[in-house]
C-alpha cells in the first residue's frame, strides 16, 4: 500500500476536510453559477489590463508524501501576477453579500484554496514566500474587494501536512479498499456456470471498449442477461485500473433492482466492491418536508460536521448501501440521507441511479462527472428511453399563469418586482395574439425568446435580492417556485441552437412558452465525450441508424447486434388484420376485442394485452366486461402507485388465467420479469403510434423526410417490441404473441419486426 497514490482536486480537497455548516440549497442555481464564471471573466480581464505579467486559469500540481500514500493535489488557480516586488497567487469569489459585510476571515476555506495553490507556484517556480490575493466580486454592484497576506514556502508547506493529517483517514481507508477490491476482482471470474448464447460476445464487446476508451451501442434480446454482461466486464476492467467508477443508469425503479442483483452476485463470488443506489430526494426525505435549510429541517443543520464521522463509519460497515441503509444512518446521525448519497459516491465503486443524474443539466453530478468524468464507465440501460429523457431534460417553460398568481401578491408591496412582472406578462400577451391571429393553439420559431429573456433577467437579479434577506413573506415559496423556474429557463436559453425551437401553447385559460430542444443527440454526445467508456444497450434499438442517431452516435463508435438465444419454435406470432387507427377505433372495436378473446382462449394461460393509449383501452374495457364476463381480467390504471403496481404482477405470480389490460409504453411494458407459467403469452393491439401532437408534428417537421418515422413510426413500434419482451423471459420458456393491425403487413412495419417472429402467422 505505501505510495499509492490518492488525487483530488484542490476543492474538492479541502471541502472533505474543512467544510462547515449547513444544507442551504435555496439558491443554488445554474444561472448563479454561469453568473459567478462571467465575473471571473470580468476581474480576471480588468488583471489583465492592469498588470503587464498576469495569467489567468493556471493549471498546477503537486505530490505529498504522506509515509503511506503519496497524495496529488490539482486545479486551477484563478489568476498568477508576477512584479518586480513579488509573485501574487489571486483566488477569485464571487457573491451577492454586501462587500462591507464581508471580513478577511470570512470563509477560511476560500484562503485555503489559494494557499494550496500558492504552495504549488513556490514549489514550482522555487519561491521562498508569496502573497495570497482573495478577491470578492459582488455580482449586483459589479465591484470587488480584496484582501491580501503573505506566506513563506515553510508556512504552506506546514499548513498543507496539517490538513492531509485531517485527510487521512479517508485517504487510508480508500486505499484499502482499492487494494482489496482489485485483487479480488483479478481472481473472481463470473458468477454463474455457463453463458448464455451472445453473453460472451456481450462481454467482451464491452471490455473492449472501455478499455479502447469508446463508445458501443448494443441491441441484446430480451433475456440473454444484458445487466450482468455489462456489469461484469465493467469491474474486471475497473480491476485492471482503467476507470474508478460505474454508473449504471437506468429509467424505471425495477431495473435498479436487478442491477443491485447484479453488483450482489458479484460480491458473493468474492468481489470486494462496493456500490450506492441513489434515489430523488423527494423519495427518500426523512424530514416533514423537503426543504433543505437549517430553519426547516434538523437533518439539514450542521450537515458538514456531521458527515466527518458517518462517511468514515459507513465505508468501513457497507458495502451495499441502499435507500434503507441511507435513511437508517440519516435518523442515527440526524444528516440528509439524500445528500449524504451524493456525498458517498466519491467514495464508492459503482453507482445505480437514474438517468437524470449523468443527463438532466439541472441535477446532473457536476462534482463528479465534470472532474472525474474520464475515470468513469457509463452502462445505460434500455438506452432507448434515453432520447425522450434528454429531450425533457433540456427543454424548459414557463406560464403566464404562475406569473399572474406572483403579481397578485406582490401589487403594492413589491414594486420593482411587479414592474419586472409586468414586462414579462407583456410578452405573453404579444405571444398569445400571435397564436390567435393565425388561429391556432400553438405557434413556433427557430429563434430564443430575446425580449422575454431580457425581461426574466431582470425579475431574477430582483428576486435573488428579496429571496437572499430570508426574511418570512407570505409568498415566500410561489416566488421561491418562480425563481427556480425561471433559473431553469435561462440556463436551457444559452443552450439554444439548431436543435431548438420555441412554442407558444394556449391552454384554457393560460399561456405556455416553451423552450423545446427537438433534437437532443448533440446534448447527449456531449456528455458522453465526458466520460471514460459508454455502454448503451437495449432490446429494441430497431433500427439501429435511427437510434445511433438521435442518441448521438457518430462514425467512431461501435456498433453491437445480437441474435436471440431462444429458439424460434419457442414464440409464436400471429398477426390478425384488424383496423385499430383512431377514427376506426369506434366501429372495429367489437370485432378487435373478440379476436382478442378468441386468441387468450385457445390456449388458457395468464397473458397480458397491450393497447396504444388508456382512452382506447377503457373503450376495450366497458365492452369485454359487459359482454365476457367469465374473463378473470385486471386493469391498469393511470395513477398507479407502486403499491398498486405490485398487487398488480402479483395476480401473475399467484393467479392462473390472468388477463391483465395494459397500456404501450407504461409501466408494464419493460423491465417486468414473469417467466414460465407466470406470463405465457400477449396481445398487442395496434403499432403503438403515438398521438398526433403538436410536439410530435414539429420533430416531423425539424427532421424532413424522416420526420414521420422519427416522430411516431419508430417510438411506437419500440413500444411494441418492448411490450413483446414480457413474454419470452428465459430459455426454457415458450409463449405466444397477437399482434393486431394490419399495417404489419406492409413492408415497412413488416421490416422493423424482429426476425425471430418471421414469418407472422395469420390469426383468423
Amino acid at each position: 500500500m505505501v505510495n499509492m497514490k490518492i488525487k483530488k482536486s484542490v476543492r474538492k480537497f479541502v471541502e472533505i476536510v474543512l467544510k462547515t455548516g449547513s444544507l442551504d440549497n435555496r439558491f443554488t442555481t445554474n444561472a448563479r453559477a454561469i453568473e459567478g464564471i462571467r465575473a471571473h471573466q470580468r476581474l480576471q480581464k480588468s488583471n489583465e489590463e492592469i498588470y503587464r505579467n498576469y495569467e489567468k486559469e493556471v493549471f498546477l500540481k503537486t505530490e505529498i508524501d504522506m509515509g503511506d500514500f503519496l497524495l496529488q493535489l490539482e486545479g486551477r488557480c484563478d489568476g498568477i501576477i508576477s512584479e518586480n516586488t513579488g509573485v501574487v497567487v489571486e483566488e477569485i469569489k464571487s457573491t451577492y453579500k454586501p462587500l462591507n459585510e464581508i471580513v478577511e476571515d470570512y470563509n477560511m476555506m476560500h484562503w485555503s484554496q489559494g494557499k494550496i495553490y500558492a504552495y504549488m507556484i513556490c514549489k514550482e517556480r522555487g519561491l521562498e514566500s508569496i502573497d495570497v490575493q482573495l478577491s470578492y466580486y459582488n455580482l449586483d454592484l459589479n465591484e470587488a474587494k480584496s484582501f491580501i497576506k503573505k506566506y513563506s514556502q515553510d508556512e504552506l508547506h506546514t499548513y498543507i501536512l496539517k490538513l492531509a493529517e485531517v485527510f487521512k483517514i479517508y485517504a487510508l481507508l480508500e486505499i484499502g479498499h482499492k487494494d482489496s477490491r482489485d485483487k479480488s476482482i483479478t481472481d473472481a471470474g463470473f458468477p454463474f456456470n455457463n453463458y448464455r448464447v451472445g453473453q460472451v460476445e456481450l462481454a467482451k464487446a464491452c471490455y473492449g471498449t472501455i478499455k479502447e476508451g469508446k463508445t458501443i451501442f448494443i441491441q441484446a434480446p430480451t433475456g440473454i442477461g444484458k445487466t450482468i454482461s455489462t456489469i461484469y466486464p465493467s469491474v474486471k476492467a475497473m480491476g485492471k485500473g482503467l476507470a474508478e467508477k460505474i454508473f449504471y443508469l437506468t429509467a424505471k425503479n425495477i431495473n435498479k433492482k436487478v442491477a443491485e442483483e447484479s453488483i450482489e452476485l458479484l460480491r458473493e463470488k468474492g468481489m470486494d466492491i462496493n456500490s450506492i443506489s441513489i434515489v430523488a430526494k423527494e423519495k427518500i426525505c426523512i424530514n416533514d418536508k423537503v426543504s433543505c435549510n437549517e430553519e426547516d429541517c434538523i437533518y439539514a443543520k450542521n450537515y458538514y460536521e456531521k458527515i466527518r464521522t458517518v462517511i468514515p463509519h459507513i465505508l468501513q460497515q457497507e458495502k451495499q448501501i441502499s435507500t434503507h441503509e441511507l435513511i437508517a444512518y440519516g435518523e442515527e446521525y440526524k444528516v440528509c440521507p439524500f445528500e449524504l448519497s451524493l456525498d458517498l459516491i466519491q467514495w464508492c465503486d459503482c453507482i445505480i441511479c437514474d438517468y437524470n443524474y449523468i443527463f438532466d443539466p439541472r441535477v446532473y453530478l457536476r462534482r463528479v462527472l465534470d472532474e472525474d468524468g474520464k475515470n468513469s464507465i457509463l452502462l445505460v440501460d434500455e438506452a432507448h428511453n434515453l432520447i425522450n429523457r434528454a429531450r425533457s431534460s433540456y427543454t424548459a417553460t414557463l406560464s403566464k399563469g404562475k406569473f399572474l398568481e406572483l403579481r397578485r401578491e406582490a401589487k403594492g408591496i413589491m414594486p420593482k418586482l411587479f414592474k419586472y412582472i409586468n414586462s414579462i406578462n407583456k410578452v405573453f400577451i404579444q405571444e398569445s395574439n400571435a397564436c390567435q391571429a393565425q388561429d391556432k393553439l400553438y405557434e413556433y420559431y427557430n429563434e430564443v425568446p430575446k425580449e422575454l429573456c431580457g425581461a426574466l433577467k431582470l425579475f431574477n437579479i430582483e428576486a435573488e435580492k428579496i429571496l437572499s434577506k430570508k426574511e418570512k413573506i407570505r409568498f415566500n415559496e410561489l416566488l421561491l417556485d418562480v425563481y427556480f423556474e425561471v433559473s431553469n429557463f435561462l440556463s436551457i436559453s444559452e443552450l439554444f441552437g439548431e436543435e431548438y425551437v420555441t412554442y407558444t401553447e394556449i391552454e384554457k385559460n393560460d399561456v405556455v412558452i416553451t423552450l423545446f430542444c427537438v433534437d437532443p443527440s448533440s446534448k447527449i454526445r456531449n456528455t458522453i465525450d465526458k466520460c471514460r467508456a459508454t455502454i448503451l444497450f437495449s432490446a429494441t434499438f430497431t433500427p439501429f441508424a435511427y437510434y445511433m442517431k438521435v442518441l448521438g452516435g457518430n462514425n467512431e463508435d461501435y456498433r453491437l447486434r445480437l441474435r436471440s438465444s431462444f429458439s424460434k419454435a419457442n414464440l409464436d406470432v400471429y398477426v390478425y388484420r384488424g383496423n385499430t387507427r383512431y377514427k376506426a377505433r369506434n366501429r372495429t372495436l367489437s370485432d378487435i376485442c373478440s379476436k382478442i378473446i378468441e386468441f387468450i382462449e385457445r390456449e388458457k394461460g395468464n397473458y397480458m394485452v397491450f393497447f396504444p393509449s388508456y382512452e382506447y383501452m377503457d373503450k376495450a374495457k366497458k365492452y369485454i366486461e359487459d359482454t365476457y364476463s367469465n374473463i378473470n381480467s385486471i386493469w391498469q390504471n393511470a395513477s398507479m402507485d407502486e403499491k398498486e403496481r405490485i398487487a398488480f404482477l402479483s395476480k401473475f405470480e399467484d393467479g392462473k388465467n390472468i388477463v391483465g389490460f395494459c397500456v404501450m409504453g407504461g409501466l408494464f411494458s419493460e423491465g417486468i420479469d414473469l417467466p414460465g407459467e407466470k406470463l405465457i403469452g400477449a396481445v398487442i393491439v395496434g403499432v403503438g403510434y403515438p398521438k398526433i401532437s403538436f410536439q410530435g408534428e414539429i420533430i416531423k417537421t425539424h427532421f424532413k423526410q424522416q420526420g414521420e418515422r422519427i416522430a411516431y413510426i419508430y417510438p411506437g413500434m419500440n413500444k411494441v417490441m418492448q411490450a413483446a419482451g414480457r413474454v419470452i423471459r428465459s430459455e426454457e420458456d415458450r409463449g405466444r404473441i397477437l399482434l393486431i393491425d394490419d399495417r404489419y403487413t406492409n413492408t415497412e412495419y413488416y421490416n422493423m419486426v424482429p426476425d425471430e417472429w418471421k414469418p407472422l402467422k395469420k390469426f383468423e
